[in-house]
């Protein structure tokens, strides 16, 4: 099995993501690293890649792919994507990445990756991504039609990012959902995050543990 890191954000301001992204780094050459960054909306003009790659600059890492799952989808970048040392799933709408990932058969690729020791990257909707599923994004957006609320589901909880964000009617509503589905629930506050490994979860900075409807 890989690794799999939860951000909540990823600003180079914070000193929880350097924490994140030193432990990531422990023991390799940044500059001998190869990542894959896959978009969770369409990036024509690379907006949101290129702030990536200025992000990892600041650590060495110059090797960044950018694999478009949308308009431009090229099928024969999916194997050197697999090859990356870590794959990065970007923020944004997690359905919408999930949409794409599931158009594009990636699913199993992914997980194959993941379970012969790759590392994967999620920040905040990417994160979501990662977890068992994206109900909590839609109790925040109210949006309830026949949505696809599934995920990789490489963990066995969800993920909530921007836990500082959120107001208390909403903090009230993610604990009233945990108590009625028995999901657990980890919320990180911009700057923290989770490390899984080997069936472990280490949790970087304050980033609270919600189950049956409380916090444990």
């Amino acid at each position: 099995m890989g690794r799999l890191f939860f951000y909540s954000d990823q600003v180079t301001e914070s000193p929880g993501n350097r924490r994140l992204d030193n432990i990531m780094f422990a023991g390799l050459s940044p500059d001998k690293i190869k990542m894959g960054y896959v978009p969770s909306t369409e990036d024509k003009k690379k907006k949101y890649f290129n702030t990536k790659v200025q992000y990892y600059g600041h650590y060495g890492l110059q090797n960044i792919m950018f694999i478009d799952l949308y308009s431009e989808f090229d099928p024969l970048k999916v194997k050197e994507l697999l090859s990356c040392d870590i794959i990065h799933l970007s923020a944004g709408n997690p359905i919408q990445l999930r949409s794409a990932i599931k158009n594009r058969k990636m699913e199993n690729a992914l997980w194959d990756y993941f379970n012969q020791g790759g590392t994967i990257i999620g920040v905040s909707g990417g994160a979501v991504q990662l977890g068992k599923s994206a109900k909590l994004f839609q109790l925040f957006t109210g949006n309830h039609n026949n949505e696809d609320l599934d995920t990789l589901n490489f963990v066995d909880f969800d993920f909530l990012p921007h836990y500082n964000r959120w107001n208390e009617d909403f903090k009230q509503d993610v604990f009233k959902f945990s108590q009625t589905t028995g999901t657990t629930i980890y919320a990180g506050n911009d700057g923290e995050g989770l490390i899984v490994e080997d069936g472990t979860i280490k949790r970087i900075g304050n980033v609270v543990k919600v189950r049956d409807g409380n916090i444990c």
